[in-house]
């Protein structure tokens, strides 16, 4: 994943997700740095909305048929 801003460019991974501290912490790294994301549930909620949008969805039932799903090569 890619996060462009005007602070720059930075590639996103995750490579972690658990409960804890009242939402969920995910592990990852941005960039060159290791980092660590806190989760509300509101936050997660907010998300999985985004996500069942039906634009979104026929998106991911394409790609889940097509083979979209595999990682690119940066």
């Amino acid at each position: 994943m890619k996060v462009e801003s005007q602070a720059g460019k930075f590639l996103l991974s995750f490579d972690d997700m658990e409960p804890g501290d009242g939402g969920l912490v995910i592990k990852g790294r941005m960039g060159v740095w290791q980092a660590t994301t806190y989760m509300s549930l509101p936050e997660f909620w907010s998300i999985l909305r985004l996500t069942l949008q039906p634009r979104v969805l026929g998106y991911l039932l394409r790609a889940l048929f097509t083979g979209g799903f595999r990682a690119r090569a940066e």
